[in-house]
């Protein structure tokens, strides 16, 4: 490590002309920056050289973990922000985020909201805010698995910011339907080739999850009040979990279940009306709840 060097920035690239420089800007306070490239065929590498000689290219495997724990192997500093080419710190946060590392704590590794930008508006629901994600930590004390969406492991204490929109991430994610199935259909085959190696594919299965991710994202994280791109969203991330099923049965050679699933659409019928009534009895009338209350009990 070297001397005085607190804060380095690192930033994994993937063909991200379109908004590393946006991204790039909003770290000029860090003490080094480091952009780690993925075999990128746009402009990404010549902007990255605008801003730092710290360019590495690294083997690009379809998705961000290996390449994140060979930027921090990168690292000067003594403490490390992570942060996406889609994405930029505001002068908000860049100012709590010199606070904290000039501020002496016991404290590894903060996890810092993050403000999604979805088809064009900021997401707030579905499971979309507050987002929180492990992005400012002391050297040594993160690393990832070489697995797609693998949670890291973290060595020490850990804090997180308020849910603050002034203290988040600004994450300009999918800004298309199209831009989402492209990746939807390539994580889902890294997704879909992890998890053939740990779980068995059946009828039961495909429907559970489809089941669960859905019900989730519209009701417990409140997509169904949050107009058609949250309903949208909700439907396309169940049909995430359709697509990797699907993906696994392929894998496994397309194999017959012959066992029924009408199981499983009566427990998808049920946990439906429960929900259904469950909302009722938060947005309805006194006694309109008390109808509602009887059904959700019922599951009816």
């Amino acid at each position: 490590m070297k001397a005085n060097m607190r804060l380095s920035v690192v930033v994994q690239t993937k063909n991200a002309a379109k908004t590393l420089e946006k991204a790039l800007q909003s770290v000029a306070f860090a003490d080094e920056l480091i952009v780690v490239d993925m075999e990128s065929s746009d402009a990404t590498r010549e902007i990255a050289l605008k801003f730092t000689d710290n360019v590495v290219s690294t083997k690009d495997v379809g998705y961000v973990e290996p390449a994140r724990n060979k930027a921090i192997e990168k690292a000067s500093g003594e403490w490390i922000l992570l942060l996406d080419a889609d994405e930029e710190i505001s002068v908000s946060l860049g100012e709590k985020i010199e606070t904290l590392v000039a501020t002496e704590s016991d404290v590894s590794c903060y996890f810092l909201p993050r403000k999604n930008i979805i088809f064009g508006n900021w997401v707030k629901d579905t499971g979309w805010w507050p987002d929180f994600q492990p992005r400012l930590f002391r050297a040594g004390t993160v690393t990832w698995k070489d697995e797609i969406h693998s949670r890291p492991l973290i060595n020490g204490k850990t804090d997180k910011l308020p849910s603050d929109e002034s203290l988040a991430i600004i994450h300009h994610n999918y800004s298309t339907v199209s831009e989402y199935i492209d990746r939807l259909n390539r994580y889902t085959s890294i997704t879909a080739k992890f998890d053939s190696k740990e779980k068995s594919v059946t009828t039961a299965g495909l429907i559970s999850s489809y089941r669960s991710e859905l019900l989730r994202r519209l009701f417990l994280q409140g997509g169904i009040d949050g107009g058609y791109r949250s309903v949208l969203l909700s439907f396309l991330q169940a049909n995430y979990e359709l697509v990797v099923s699907a993906k696994k049965w392929e894998i496994a050679g397309r194999p017959e279940d012959d066992s029924t699933s009408i199981t499983e659409m009566e427990k998808f019928n049920s946990e439906l009306a429960y929900w259904i009534a469950d909302w009722h009895t938060k947005k309805d009338g006194l006694f309109r709840k008390l109808f509602w209350k009887i059904r959700r009990k019922l599951r009816v």
